[in-house]
């Protein structure tokens, strides 16, 4: 996208242009129908929230539509409206747009599919409708869009069925699938996720997710962001729009489509945009403090909680208080799933529990109540758990209380005071306990209009089931985690700028590669590269102890595959003779190869070794990788990513996240390696591959051995690509 294209579509979606989006008062109906669904659908949802004041029905035939007079066309209204709903096919969308334009109206919803999902044609089409729209000075949600819901001010331009009015509350998501923005709208509102904004934007043509996020961090009536993403289309303006929300203590909470090579896919198919490496992406997540769900329940509960707790834990002890035996098996079992731990009672939180329970009850952490607890006469409405957890409460020990609630009535009973006045003391627990306390009910159940209403009017978020409780609870604890390490880490260098010297394309020999790394600051095993048999003997002889000979050639990267490869030479003989099998059966195997000599390095003794490589990812750009060498890495895949540029306390999470770290720090009896030397050592790396600016296409050192001689590079591949004639310009 052109510098000059891409100042104007921002001009269209700046925070005070989406506010002005999100809050129309008076809404022009394009191309509906009394027969359409979406139509409909769009009246129903209008109607649910209530916050819309006018409404004009546009259409030539009709004269009247769901009880309003229709106006022929736009260009005929008498007075301007805030936004023109169009739900006309794609071949006239471009025509409405412009009357819209002589009518005075800035903003569109399009409904229309047909455009970039489709291929060549549709996307030559939606690029006319982003150019008209900047044209014109209409900002577009869409085209392929169902449309968005502003739940604090009840405006539902919405045109899927749905069975609730919108309920205000903390919660804000943007999705890129309109069907998948319906489901988890009607999975929020079953469970009492009040919301801000809750926005499905098609293809985003004119308005991009980015945008809208960007305005959520400012939006005061969000406190959690949810995102369904089908691509991160502009890295660099996600990583900084979510390091925004970051720093604002809103929480971003994203379910990301396509982990496997069929889910990529069908995210291109369905959307048109590149796809890239999934690994890649948890990594890029990882490092702007964005947490990742596994499911579409786990979005919505967890951005849930995020958007519902002002307090949260300081640490992942968690006290229990349950009455269900069986639930306290099954919380435990979940529990260890999500790092959560259960530390047993204090002494005088046991005490205080023991006045409360039967002799025979368990004061284990979980707390079973028993039974027998609920039958004990209360001088207040409440139950044995209730009671219980506000003892548990004042554990110092706990950084948390996690209960699971007796189920709720669906509908207000007869007498309500009691499940009235227990709700309110509930409530009253939560406030005054010194740590935060989270409530479940059992299993993932919807929650009626009256216990919804008793939830919110004390205060209480109700976790959809025990299951998505835990996941929950572990991602709140995840965000925490990374918010502190993030807010808490030292600068970047950042980028180097683009280098002013092109490098040769292709594979590098390793020469060429060592010399790179060796400039960053890269410990090599000493090297001399030799181009005779006697020159060979003479290096050998410098050396100490036995060497190792490896062909130099730009043609053969992997040089063991052709015989270019000799260890253990011991003595001066043994070295001429290595030297001239080694080019005979490089020569041999790669005709023609561009053979610059032998390289000989005294051998080194066995030592923990690590993969150190850089690539090139399509989409976030130059990737760290680490792995423990031989089978850690060829069998378990015991790996950790990071999008470059890193700091040294990346480099020591990496370190830590490998299965095999343990063998690092002096596991069964080893020595600990200099885990300083070896961070140097890996950022050095990574300045070598940052070097390349974006000719990189893989950098690799195979293996870094630590030993008592410290750390070293054994070997390198370096391989690069054209550069590229233009920087890559946010969207």
């Amino acid at each position: 996208m052109a510098v000059a294209e891409l100042t104007a579509r921002r001009a269209l979606v700046t925070p005070d242009r989406i506010r002005a989006f999100l809050e129309p008062r008076s809404i022009a109906i394009v191309g509906a129908s009394s027969s359409s669904s979406w139509a409909i659908n769009l009246m129903n949802s209008l109607r649910l929230g209530g916050g819309v004041e006018k409404l004009v029905f546009v259409h030539p035939k009709y004269p009247e539509l769901f009880g309003h007079r229709t106006v022929p066309t736009l260009r005929d209204l008498t007075e301007p409206v805030d936004m023109a709903f169009i739900m006309v096919g794609p071949g006239r969308v471009i025509e409405i747009l412009e009357d819209a334009a002589v009518a005075g109206i800035h903003n569109a919803v399009v409904l229309a599919a047909g455009y970039g999902e489709t291929g060549e044609e549709g996307r030559l089409r939606q690029l006319e409708l982003q150019r008209t729209a900047e044209e014109l000075d209409i900002t577009i949600m869409g085209p392929n869009t169902i449309g968005f819901i502003n739940g604090t001010l009840g405006i539902a331009p919405w045109a899927v069925a749905s069975h609730y009015a919108p309920v205000a509350g903390p919660v804000s998501a943007v999705f890129e699938s309109g069907s998948i923005s319906r489901a988890t709208y009607e999975f929020a509102q079953a469970h009492a996720v009040g919301i801000s904004t809750w926005a499905s934007l098609g293809n985003s043509a004119v308005m991009n997710t980015l945008d809208v996020l960007d305005y959520l961090v400012d939006d005061e009536s969000t406190k959690s962001i949810a995102l369904f993403l089908e691509t991160v289309r502009d890295p660099d303006r996600f990583i900084e729009v979510s390091h925004r929300a970051l720093e604002a203590g809103k929480p971003v909470v994203v379910y990301k489509a396509g982990r496997s090579e069929e889910g990529m896919r069908s995210a291109m198919a369905h959307t048109g945009a590149m796809a890239t490496n999934d690994a890649v992406v948890d990594a890029a997540f990882k490092q702007a403090g964005i947490v990742r769900v596994e499911s579409l329940e786990e979005l919505v509960s967890t951005v849930g909680l995020l958007g519902y707790t002002d307090r949260r834990p300081k640490g992942r002890r968690m006290g229990v208080v349950t009455s269900s035996g069986g639930g306290c098996n099954v919380i435990a079992d979940l529990a260890s799933n999500h790092d959560l731990v259960l530390p047993a009672w204090g002494k005088e939180t046991i005490n205080g529990l023991r006045e409360m329970l039967p002799p025979f009850a368990s004061t284990l952490n979980p707390l079973d109540t028993t039974g027998f607890g609920h039958a004990r006469e209360r001088p207040r409405h409440t139950k044995a758990e209730d009671d219980l957890m506000e003892i548990a409460a004042e554990d110092p020990g706990m950084d948390f209380i996690f209960t699971m609630m007796t189920p709720l009535p669906q509908v207000k009973p007869s007498d309500p005071v009691s499940i009235e006045s227990r709700m309110e003391i509930i409530g009253q627990i939560a406030k005054a306990s010194p740590v935060p306390i989270f409530f479940s009910s059992n299993t993932a159940l919807d929650i009626h209009e009256y216990p919804r209403d008793l939830l919110q009017k004390n205060g209480i978020y109700l976790l959809p089931g025990v299951d998505l409780a835990m996941s929950s609870i572990g991602y709140m604890m995840r965000w925490i985690d990374q918010s502190a390490r993030i807010l808490g880490r030292e600068a970047s260098h950042g980028v180097p700028e683009r280098p002013q010297q092109v490098f040769p394309v292709g594979s590098w020999d390793e020469a060429a590669g060592r010399a790179l790394l060796e400039s960053a600051g890269v410990p090599m095993v000493p090297a001399r590269l030799v181009t005779t048999a006697d020159e060979a003997a003479s290096a050998a002889a410098e050396m100490t102890g036995p060497v190792a000979m490896k062909v130099c050639s730009r043609d053969i990267p992997h040089k063991s595959d052709v015989g270019g490869v000799a260890l253990g030479v011991t003595d001066v003989d043994a070295a001429r003779s290595a030297f001239d099998r080694i080019i005979e059966s490089s020569s041999a195997n790669v005709p023609g190869a561009d053979i610059r000599g032998v390289l000989v390095s005294p051998m080194r003794e066995p030592g923990p070794e690590l993969l150190v490589g850089i690539t090139a990812d399509p989409t976030f750009g130059p990737v760290l990788t680490v792995a423990l060498g031989g089978i850690w890495v060829e069998t378990l895949k015991d790996s950790s990513i990071r999008v470059l540029p890193v700091v040294a306390s990346d480099i020591a999470e990496m370190l830590d996240e490998l299965k095999g770290s343990a063998l690092l720090k002096g596991a069964r009896g080893t020595a600990p390696v200099d885990l300083e030397a070896l961070s140097e050592a890996i950022l050095a790396i990574s300045r070598a591959g940052l070097s390349l600016g974006d000719q990189l296409e893989a950098l690799e050192v195979n293996p870094l051995r630590i030993t008592s001689r410290g750390v070293e590079g054994l070997d390198v591949l370096v391989s690069t690509i054209e550069a590229a004639e233009v920087d890559h310009v946010q969207a």
